[in-house]
């Protein structure tokens, strides 16, 4: 048993471990049949959610999900990270992938509040974006754009093109 930890704890993060196992495997329905069992109170709980919702196209409740992790989000700060040069070119590839369609636990939402905070910005673009909601898209987007996104760099540029195009 871990130093410190209760019977509970130990079961809540085995738990949430598989979650995020079943969500990265793309068993949505199983992930969200655990994820309505869990404590309202914990955000990557809804985060999670809200992706189990977005991969059945139900985007309305999706962004609502995310909403609430933004809601019960603790609002302290992140570690300080290295930044060295390394680190910046890793970063900037994985700002090319999707990875924020990857299921998180409580101790990444801890450890990389900011990048936990993008990663819900960017699924509320996907999902305005798939709604067709080009202004909200715009103005969910363009907060974060300077990070080079790839999803946000291409939502904006689709929902740029048909408001230009509507006017």
């Amino acid at each position: 048993m871990l130093l410190g930890a209760n019977n509970s704890q130990i079961q809540q993060q085995s738990q949430e471990d598989f979650i995020v196992r079943l969500i990265d495997k793309g068993r949505f329905s199983e992930a969200y049949q655990l994820l309505k069992t869990e404590p309202d109170h914990i955000t990557s709980t809804h985060f999670n959610t809200a992706l189990c919702l977005f991969g059945s196209k139900n985007y309305k409740d999706a962004l609502i999900s995310l909403d609430r992790a933004l809601a019960t989000l603790q609002n302290k700060p992140s570690l300080h990270h290295q930044t060295d040069a390394n680190y910046q070119s890793i970063v900037n590839a994985q700002n090319q992938t999707d990875d924020h369609l990857i299921a998180v636990d409580t101790k990444y939402v801890s450890l990389f509040t900011e990048r936990f905070k993008d990663a819900v910005v960017r699924l509320k673009t996907d999902c305005w974006l798939e709604l067709g909601e080009w202004n909200r898209v715009v103005e969910t987007a363009s907060h974060i754009q300077f990070k080079k996104y790839r999803n946000i760099d291409n939502a904006l540029q689709i929902a740029h093109n048909i408001l230009d195009n509507n006017e």
